[in-house]
């Protein structure tokens, strides 16, 4: 793994995620159930939760039966995530990790990044070439991300478009099953009580195709 606290060769985000999170099981909010349906239709296997943040998705895919990784830079979401599995005894592999950097040494039948793209740049191309290398041939990708075109907040960059993300998928040579923006509920961090309701997001499904050579192990 590349612990993101040793990656000085690479900048890190300007943001500061591990400032938001207190490290507790205060910090992990529910699951998303969009990002998380496609997995419904899956034998559960193995999981990657890519960019975890506090684990919601991580452990409610641990508690359906998957084999779950979680990736993220911030080691206080990781302490998060840790303790929330500890407390349902919940079985998770867990890594403090930049998600442009590290790279998968096995795959995946289920992969979700939620809301967890660095701006757009190399850290974010990147980071979409290691979701996709993750799949194992027929497994599901789902992202969600926020919607540049539909937010009236955010620099330009941080957020995605709709176009963009089919286009990056599609580059890697997955099947874009779904692609639509729409509005969903905005989920509140402690100390974030005023951020809005809801907001608009990009939702994207992909599939990697069967006849891709899978090379794991």
């Amino acid at each position: 793994m590349h612990d993101s606290r040793h990656a000085s060769h690479t900048p890190l985000p300007v943001f500061d995620w591990d400032a938001v999170y207190r490290g507790d099981t205060s910090d992990t909010t529910a699951p998303d159930p969009l990002l998380l349906a496609p997995a419904d239709a899956l034998t559960p296997g193995r999981a990657l939760d890519l960019g975890c943040g506090a684990g919601g998705n991580a452990l409610a895919l641990a508690e359906r039966g998957w084999r779950v990784t979680g990736v993220d830079i911030a080691p206080r979401a990781i302490a998060s995530t840790r303790a929330s599995a500890c407390a349902r005894g919940v079985e998770l592999e867990l890594l403090v990790a930049d998600t442009a950097l590290w790279q998968p040494d096995t795959t995946y039948g289920f992969v979700v990044s939620s809301y967890a793209l660095p701006p757009r740049g190399p850290a974010r191309t990147a980071t979409l070439a290691t979701a996709a290398a993750a799949l194992a041939p027929g497994g599901i990708l789902t992202l969600g991300e926020w919607d540049e075109e539909g937010c009236d907040w955010g620099e330009r960059g941080d957020l995605v478009t709709l176009d963009e993300i089919r286009t990056h998928l599609s580059g890697l040579g997955l099947d874009v099953l779904r692609a639509e923006r729409l509005r969903v509920p905005v989920h509140r961090h402690p100390g974030h009580e005023q951020e809005p309701a809801d907001d608009a997001a990009v939702i994207v499904t992909a599939r990697k195709p069967h006849d891709t050579l899978d090379t794991s192990d």
